[in-house]
């Protein structure tokens, strides 16, 4: 019954939120592709191993822009998915000023179907006809595989997209690559969370692109919201698991530490 409500409440979003897609094919077919998440472990893979991503296309997110690293991998793709990017100016301001300044190469641009309704972020990269755009629907799709993996395959929807990599690897599958890499991906909230003595729920946030290291935050939620917007993350990595082995294609964990436990792991040396 469970299985069967939740198949009907995902028909009514997706007649609610979704339109058709169309994603882009990979340029030269056979590549793989690896997503680059924005984890502090990303850096030293970067660092590290140069030679693994340059011969792979890449996929970035959200301010990976603001890394020194874009340049140099010059990405194929990038994703943002979060409203904030769209709705709110500083966040508009400070990611698609820097993306108009810096990609001069070719580049696929995926951006959530809502954010066809801001213009602001269209005009930063009007200059730019290199940055070609395309849309995918962030309407989650729950309930029984069959329903489920269907809509995923037309990008009417996606497990439930609680954060960027979710989008980004379900259109790395859409593209499809038959061998997609995970990077940067630490996820490694439950030993970044506290909360102080004025029952406060504090954060400790790290992006590899934060050259002054982890910075603590005051929370937006309580701790229960926390624990479950996590569990929803993590539970749909599984979902994605299961849909890559219907497709036939692998999913690779190269995050050292990372707290995902759906993808196999692959070992850097």
């Amino acid at each position: 019954m469970e299985k069967m409500w939740q198949t009907l409440l995902s028909i009514v979003k997706i007649v609610l939120k979704s339109r058709r897609v169309t994603v882009k094919k990979p340029a030269q077919p056979g590549r793989d592709l690896v997503v680059l998440g924005n984890g502090p472990s990303l850096r030293p893979l970067i660092e590290n191993h140069r030679d693994f991503l340059l011969d792979k296309d890449l996929l970035a997110v959200n301010y990976a822009v603001l890394s020194e690293y874009y340049t140099q991998l010059k990405p194929s793709y990038y994703l943002v998915a979060d409203p904030l990017f769209f709705a709110d100016d500083n966040h508009c301001n400070r990611l698609f000023d820097a993306m108009a300044l810096s990609t001069d190469w070719d580049m696929t641009l995926y951006v959530s179907m809502d954010a066809r309704k801001s213009d602001k972020w269209k005009s930063k990269l009007a200059s730019r006809p290199n940055i070609k755009v395309s849309y995918f629907n962030m309407t989650p799709v729950e309930g029984f595989d069959w329903f489920a993996h269907r809509c995923y395959k037309s990008g009417l929807g996606m497990p439930r997209p609680r954060n960027v990599l979710i989008p980004s690897i379900m259109t790395g599958l859409a593209m499809d690559y038959k061998v997609i890499y995970v990077a940067g991906a630490d996820h490694s909230w439950l030993k970044e969370i506290w909360v102080n003595d004025d029952n406060i729920v504090m954060e400790d946030l790290n992006h590899f692109y934060d050259k002054k290291g982890a910075e603590q935050y005051v929370s937006t939620k309580h701790l229960h919201d926390l624990l479950l917007s996590m569990h929803i993350a993590f539970k749909s990595y599984h979902d994605i698991k299961r849909y890559a082995s219907r497709l036939n294609k692998k999913i690779y964990n190269i995050t050292k530490g990372s707290f995902i436990d759906a993808f196999e792991r692959k070992i850097m040396d």
